[in-house]
């Protein structure tokens, strides 16, 4: 059974959450550019999204390494980012088309689940491990 894209609530720690919108294939298609402390804020930033993201502009950038990311802005601030970078501007274009698709499908659906973000715990403890290393 193939999923549709979906936004998702990402907790990112005890007191804030992001979304992110995958893909059919549970790929992340792109995330939101800024975290919220309550889940309500998230919930109409996905709504604003899904109702604006036609209008948003898109731009590239690539590190020393050539790694290419896509962002999107509106007139006053970024609103969402390229979940990871690509090797070539093209690939990151293709990535910012797929997450237009995305929305536009996913808006419709309104699925949205809640995870707990895996990095969140796993910095956590390796912050807790870190005296033990010092030595």
């Amino acid at each position: 059974m193939k999923k549709n894209p979906r936004f998702q609530l990402v907790r990112t720690g005890t007191d804030t959450v992001r979304w992110r919108l995958l893909g059919g294939n549970n790929v992340s298609l792109g995330s939101g550019a800024c975290e919220y402390a309550r889940t309500e804020d998230c919930l109409a930033a996905i709504d604003w999204v899904g109702h604006h993201h036609t209008e948003l502009t898109g731009e590239f950038s690539h590190s020393s390494g050539g790694r290419w990311r896509w962002r999107l802005r509106s007139d006053t601030e970024l609103i969402a980012v390229a979940s990871h970078a690509y090797g070539r501007r093209i690939e990151a274009q293709r990535s910012l088309e797929r997450f237009h698709a995305g929305v536009a499908e996913a808006i419709s659906g309104q699925e949205i689940d809640t995870i707990a973000d895996w990095r969140t715990k796993y910095a956590r403890h390796s912050q807790d491990n870190s005296e033990y290393g010092s030595d």
